[in-house]
């Protein structure tokens, strides 16, 4: 029989031979995944400032289309149709929240003060989505509902869905 420092011991070394072969997956750290595409600086800009800065993204794709069934769409054997649609336009968003951030030049609140004057407007704006490979697209495009407010952080936090009118892809040094 083993003492419990035996056995202590055995176990230890154990569960050491067991788990060397998977620890290095164990440790990893999730920072490093290879390839993996991490959410970096996406900021928005009216008139060329930069007044806001997104801390969540999600993007929304949605598909129009239309009944193009015809005499000849019959399922085989029977007199049922069997419907054939076609896309006919394409339409993105995105829901967003962020901070706003202030201006250097301009003060306390002059990012909060652009960003809704810029909604209250319906102002075409510019959303920059940029990873940390320096490729991304900037977006243009405006709120169709946004929703703004402060803690006692003092900082003003807003989330809103974002209508994308276009996109160009942004490369590194561009």
């Amino acid at each position: 029989m083993l003492s419990n420092k035996a056995f202590n011991i055995f176990k230890k070394t154990l569960k050491t031979i067991l788990l060397s072969p998977v620890l290095p997956i164990l440790m990893a750290s999730p920072d490093n995944v290879e390839g993996e595409v991490k959410f970096a600086g996406t900021v928005i800009e009216v008139d060329s400032q930069v007044v806001s800065k997104i801390t969540s993204f999600n993007r929304k794709v949605s598909v129009s289309e239309q009944d193009i069934t015809g005499s000849e769409d019959i399922v085989p054997g029977t007199d049922v149709l069997h419907q054939v649609f076609t896309s006919i336009a394409v339409s993105e968003t995105a829901d967003i929240e962020g901070i706003t951030i202030e201006s250097a030049a301009a003060g306390l609140d002059d990012g909060q003060s652009e960003l809704k004057d810029a909604v209250d407007q319906g102002k075409i704006i510019t959303l920059k989505s940029t990873r940390n490979t320096g490729y991304g697209w900037s977006l243009s495009g405006f709120f169709t509902s946004y929703e703004e407010g402060a803690d006692t952080s003092g900082v003003y936090t807003y989330k809103g869905s974002f209508r994308i009118n276009s996109k160009v892809e942004i490369t590194p040094g561009s």
